[in-house]
């Protein structure tokens, strides 16, 4: 009885090369799965966690709801926690930095995130929680127990009050709280009591409901608009916490780029773990042909080549999960998600199940073919893939490059198989070269910030009716950005020129939308490439928006929304200071641009009489840039309603996301064409097992090792020569389609620069790595004496 299981133990033992090749093979390509993997899982776990860190977890919350209002939301047979929050005060500084102290009970704290580092919230009227941030500005240490001294500006009666606190709990730091400058200070329900009348106090409600299993995201969100609208709460009260609500649904952007990374991995794994088993079943026709001379069955020979893979797969996939795991825990978590805890188990379970799957895919066709091998076949089995139906083609005189030529010509399959394999991982480097290249970091910065500096408007409301005062068009009654600082800025040392952005508040008549006030900004010529390209409807006439009568809908939702199409008309009721005016606009297009309504920037002037300038935009010559850096950050400082930033600020962040994508992706494609190069390794190695006998007659008619490793080389070339070609020809076309795509996408600032440092390294690297090969084969090879490799016979 033939024992299948026996036959391909030993048949792994025999080829050790083959062996170690499809191990090193899968091993690599179950590490990428693994590291991809469990990468994705980590990213898309940070993105939820940083969401909910900084928006929370409430489904939703309703503003301006008194005491009776918020038992009535308890009650509700839909809604399961409730928590309340109410603003007590803040304390500024010059900086803008701000401690806002508030009451917020438990079930709030809860579902804000706001954490408690050490100690207890504030229960007696005297205590007082603080986060790190604040104790810091404010002089103490972080101790619990002691008196805190701070006197804040009173909400309701915007007096100065001065208190005396008892440290009752240190809260945790925010990330956002430090970049939004906003520190957290929680006060007691009795100290609130004892600040103002709770008969007219109004509380912003937070709550979750009972049972969403199975609901989507938009559907929660009609569902706190609902209810709120049942309780009869104004629509700008109503706010479901759309972030939050979106984690609750697996990243689907995360999830399509992993899967098709992965893809590409196990794509170019199956290739390679094919070709290896291919050839070694080319060079095995005579054993098979004498299995089945002895009466073993196709079932049996196909369970053979099954169980070789199947017994390499055991050894390797453990190892490449695990080597996979090491990477992503101990080095990209501990570079970009130090903060997630995840469970790596159920990714490494799924990665073993897509390896073995990927690894049985690619044993297909060689069980297959080494099934169908009979003892005929065994017996004319000449190691080449001619067929006796065309006469063969001879040379008039034999050289190395002819020798080399016949020999890629011996088994075409083979050839076309490395070919392939090597040619698609050049084709990805380049691809993926192309695509990084087009991320320059200034490029980037640019793009998003394309002045020196500039100081806008900030910490207005728009929108906000309990805050009448602060709302944009009430600060651009004497707004801080005036034509005469303007002229200042102008005329500043070193100011080569300045651009000047238009930002109004407005409102659509006679149409109920989801929110009630639209913003309506200024464009102008160097917005015309992003309009354009996003453009669903119509064409844009620059000129006929200087006119001030026509406008432009850069949020298509909107237009859908209300019902409205190219050539329409809408009128806008424009908020000019404390004065409205009604004005029929014709839409002239429609595009997903940034903002919601669009006019060109000289419009503004005919149509308000306020200045609605938000930002002024400074180029800078280059010797005065830090000089005025220091003046417009001072100037900006000094307003609290001004803000400031500079293209140092914009390029730190873009070196810094540009260069962790780059690091990724270089790793990727690098792995993913060592993957590839196993490919040559084996054809090389292949070539010589099946030649052995064939090379050692030629060595022994006068072929010196010199000339072997040429026409090894020969052979070699020809490979790396094809690969080199179609990435430069297939690899540069879809690599700038894909910048084009890249753009397409959003990221306007990509731009295609043919990357040539990157394939000349890759040339270097392949050449080198090429010359390396063939003289470690070829020595490897000479180890056997001329007699037996003469002797060879499989």
């Amino acid at each position: 009885m033939i024992n299948t299981t026996k036959i391909a133990k030993n048949n792994l033992k025999h080829n050790k090369s083959k062996s170690i090749l499809i191990i090193i093979t899968i091993i690599l390509s179950t590490t990428l799965l693994s590291a991809v993997g469990m990468t994705c899982l980590d990213w898309n776990v940070a993105n939820k966690e940083n969401i909910r860190s900084y928006s929370g977890t409430h489904h939703g919350v309703y503003g301006s709801i008194d005491e009776k209002g918020i038992e009535e939301i308890k009650t509700h047979s839909e809604i399961d926690k409730v928590g309340v929050i109410n603003g007590i005060g803040k304390k500024e500084y010059d900086d803008k930095l701000i401690i806002a102290l508030s009451f917020a009970d438990e079930v709030s704290t809860s579902l804000n995130n706001i954490l408690l580092k050490e100690g207890n919230l504030p229960k007696a009227k005297n205590e007082i929680a603080l986060d790190g941030f604040a104790l810091d500005k404010l002089g103490y240490e972080k101790k619990l127990g002691q008196k805190i001294e701070l006197e804040y500006e009173d909400y309701k009666s915007k007096e100065p009050i001065k208190s005396e606190f008892i440290l009752s709990g240190i809260l945790e730091n925010k990330e956002a709280s430090e970049i939004r400058k906003v520190y957290t200070g929680m006060v007691s329900y009795d100290y609130m009591v004892s600040t103002r009348d709770m008969s007219k106090e109004n509380f912003n409600v937070f709550f979750t409901f009972k049972d969403i299993k199975g609901l989507q995201a938009y559907e929660i969100i009609e569902k706190v608009e609902k209810i709120g609208e049942d309780f009869g709460i104004k629509k700008n009260a109503i706010k479901a916490n759309k972030d939050y609500l979106n984690t609750l649904s697996p990243d689907m952007e995360v999830i399509t780029w992993g899967a098709v990374i992965c893809a590409i991995i196990i794509l170019s794994s199956i290739l390679v773990i094919y070709n290896i088993f291919y050839l070694s079943i080319v060079t095995k026709v005579q054993e098979f042909g004498k299995l089945r001379a002895i009466g073993a069955t196709k079932s049996q020979i196909k369970s053979i080549v099954l169980k070789e893979g199947m017994i390499l797969s055991l050894i390797a996939i453990p190892v490449g999960v695990i080597v996979g795991y090491v990477i992503n825990e101990f080095i990209l978590k501990k570079i970009f998600f130090s903060f997630v805890d995840t469970s790596k188990l159920s990714i490494a379970i799924v990665i073993m199940l897509i390896s073995v799957i990927a690894v049985f895919v690619s044993l297909l066709r060689p069980m297959s073919i080494a099934s169908k091998v009979s003892v005929i076949d065994a017996l004319r089995y000449s190691g080449s893939e001619d067929s006796n139906d065309k006469p063969r083609k001879g040379y008039e005189n034999v050289g190395l490059k002819e020798l080399s030529r016949a020999n890629l010509k011996r088994n075409k399959k083979r050839t076309y198989v490395t070919l392939i394999s090597l040619s698609l991982s050049g084709i990805i480097f380049v691809v993926a070269s192309s695509a990084l290249q087009s991320m320059d970091p200034e490029k980037f910065a640019k793009n998003h910030f394309p002045y020196d500096m500039n100081i806008r408007l900030d910490n207005y409301t728009f929108g906000d009716e309990e805050s009448l005062n602060t709302e944009l068009n009430m600060i651009q009654i004497n707004t801080p950005l005036s034509e005469e600082f303007i002229n200042e800025i102008k005329n500043m040392d070193g100011v080569d020129k300045i651009e000047i952005s238009n930002y109004a508040k407005s409102e659509i008549k006679n149409h109920k939308t989801e929110y009630k006030y639209n913003d309506l900004s200024g464009v102008d010529e160097y917005d015309l490439d992003d309009l354009e390209r996003y453009l669903i409807d119509g064409k844009i006439d620059l000129e006929k928006l200087k006119s001030g009568e026509e406008i432009i809908i850069t949020y298509s939702d909107l237009a859908q929304e209300i019902g409205v199409s190219v050539g329409d008309k809408i009128t806008l009721t424009l908020y000019d200071g404390n004065k409205k005016i009604d004005k029929e606009f014709k839409i002239q297009a429609i595009g997903d641009g940034p903002g919601t309504l669009g006019i060109h920037q000289e419009a503004f002037a005919k149509l308000f009489k306020n200045s609605t300038v938000s930002s002024v935009g400074i180029y800078a010559d280059p010797n005065y840039y830090e000089e005025l850096k220091t003046k417009i950050t001072d100037i900006a400082n000094s307003n609290e309603y001004l803000e400031s930033n500079n293209i140092d600020e914009e390029l730190e962040m873009a070196k810094f996301s540009i260069g962790t994508t780059n690091a990724m992706g270089y790793s990727l494609v690098i792995i993913i064409g060592i993957i590839g190069f196993m490919n040559l390794i084996n054809s090389m190695i292949s070539s010589i097992i099946t030649r052995k006998k064939e090379l050692g007659m030629l060595q022994a008619i006068g072929l010196t090792d010199k000339q072997l490793i040429k026409m090894l080389n020969m052979e070699a070339m020809f490979y790396t020569s094809t690969m080199m070609i179609s990435s430069l020809t297939l690899g540069t076309g879809i690599g700038y389609i894909a910048v084009q795509m890249i753009r397409k996408m959003g990221a306007s600032y990509a731009s295609y620069e043919f990357p040539i440092f990157q394939i000349l390294m890759m040339i270097v690297s392949i050449v080198v790595a090429q010359l390396v090969l063939i003289r470690l084969i070829s020595k490897n090879f000479n180890k056997e004496s001329l007699i037996d490799r003469v002797r060879y016979s499989e």
